[in-house]
């Protein structure tokens, strides 16, 4: 398991972020999905399937805790009902 990026060793609460405060897609990983259920990777993936609303300065990908809630409220799929 890798590290905990620097920031998110810092201020590990996801409460002590703000909704909109930018954070990369690792910081977003480890601090969102600490257990690793989803990585940079999966969320770098989202983004090219235009799940996740990203920022692009000087080639780094960052996104927000709204952001990642948004796309997973949008995947979010209702429970089939038996017949």
């Amino acid at each position: 398991m890798k590290p905990k990026p620097r920031r998110v060793a810092a201020r590990d609460n996801p409460e002590l972020w703000s909704d909109t405060e930018e954070m990369t897609l690792e910081e977003a990983a480890a601090l969102l999905f600490p257990s690793g259920l989803y990585t940079a990777s999966t969320l770098r993936t989202c983004y090219r399937q235009k799940r996740l609303e990203v920022t692009l300065v000087a080639r780094k990908l960052t996104t927000t805790k709204k952001a990642v809630r948004e796309m997973l409220e949008a995947a979010r799929k209702p429970a089939r009902r038996r017949p």
